[in-house]
């Protein structure tokens, strides 16, 4: 596998092309209008941190959520029945990212900065200060059917961990996961949260030790990959649609175009070009009983497209602006979202 591995941004982009330029006018490090349509409709919210310690959590948004969103501010309510980590405890902010999610709607919004903990007489909250926001696309959900239920399966209860091999029931899990979330960090520590998503048990264990994660078309800019590269401790967190329990792997990941090993990834005959190879160092069960309370899979909670701007509207106007160069920007994305999403692999 050495022969293949992916050692350099320069061997990256011979596999996966360059983004174009004005894929850069995508951040933004204010929350404009859209940013704020969408955290003030979503319901629940991914926090991820830089101590690989840390496993990704979730916020239920639709009780006691957002407090503040203006500027490069967005404050959450901490849950009451939720302890706080001894890391945010101390007076220095921390590197983390949020994924905001919005019930039946595929596109969400990844934000990177740093975040504490604030306690007064109102009560305790998550302070989190903006460095990036950015949307994401759709693709991950659709190719992953996240807003159909899956039956329930049976696994361990919340806290049952292991380190190294990975356990029968955590294999189950992910052989039964379509859809995860990924933390990475960059040489300078800023975190990253990247959803991936495919039909069930996309993710092969390859062995007790050893999980293959593919890199499915997408914007190009591969954020996550880059990452990888400067900075080789991952977190995933393995979702299965409709249950209330996530599982959690930490370890360290590298970059492979092994051509065996990608075609064991294969869908549809078509194989990635790029895959991640992640050596399990810990894995444990975590609640994600947020994410059921949310309604995240409930039909009646789920928000109409027509209730929402287009993916391609807030992009093109993130990037240019609401005059007649968004207005143009507007249609060349919107042809370019509706051809991915009928050429998801």
């Amino acid at each position: 596998m050495n022969n293949h591995r992916i050692e350099s941004l320069k061997g990256l982009r011979t596999l996966i092309a360059a983004p174009p330029p004005m894929m850069s006018k995508r951040l933004q490090q204010t929350i404009d209008e859209h940013c704020l349509k969408i955290i003030e409709r979503s319901t629940a919210c991914a926090l991820g941190y830089l101590d690989p310690a840390l496993d990704i959590q979730y916020f239920n948004l639709s009780e006691a959520g957002v407090l503040r969103a203006e500027g490069r501010d967005i404050h959450l309510t901490w849950p009451s029945d939720r302890c706080v980590p001894a890391l945010l405890e101390q007076a220095t902010a921390h590197a983390c990212s949020l994924l905001f999610i919005m019930p039946g709607i595929g596109f969400a919004l990844r934000a990177n900065g740093h975040c504490s903990v604030r306690r007064d007489t109102a009560g305790t909250r998550l302070e989190f200060r903006v460095d990036a926001l950015f949307l994401h696309c759709s693709r991950a959900k659709v190719r992953a059917g996240f807003w159909e239920p899956r039956p329930p399966l049976a696994a361990p209860g919340v806290g049952a961990e292991g380190t190294g091999e990975l356990c029968d029931a955590a294999q189950a899990f992910i052989a039964a996961s379509p859809y995860l979330l990924m933390l990475t960090s960059n040489g300078t520590g800023a975190t990253e949260i990247s959803p991936r998503g495919d039909p069930d048990g996309f993710v092969r264990v390859r062995d007790r030790r050893t999980l293959l994660i593919p890199e499915r078309p997408g914007n190009k800019v591969a954020c996550s990959l880059s990452n990888i590269l400067s900075a080789d401790a991952v977190t995933l967190s393995f979702l299965i649609p409709g249950s209330r329990i996530a599982l959690s792997v930490v370890g360290r990941a590298q970059l492979t175009a092994d051509p065996e090993r990608l075609r064991l990834l294969a869908i549809n005959g078509k194989l990635p070009v790029v895959a991640t190879v992640l050596l399990v160092e810990r894995y444990r069960f975590v609640s994600c009983s947020e994410l059921v309370e949310a309604g995240l899979w409930r039909k009646e909670t789920h928000i109409s497209e027509g209730d929402m701007p287009s993916f391609a509207k807030m992009l093109s106007e993130h990037m240019n602006g609401k005059g007649l160069l968004g207005k143009a920007t507007t249609l060349v994305v919107d042809a370019v979202v509706r051809h991915d999403l009928k050429n998801l692999y």
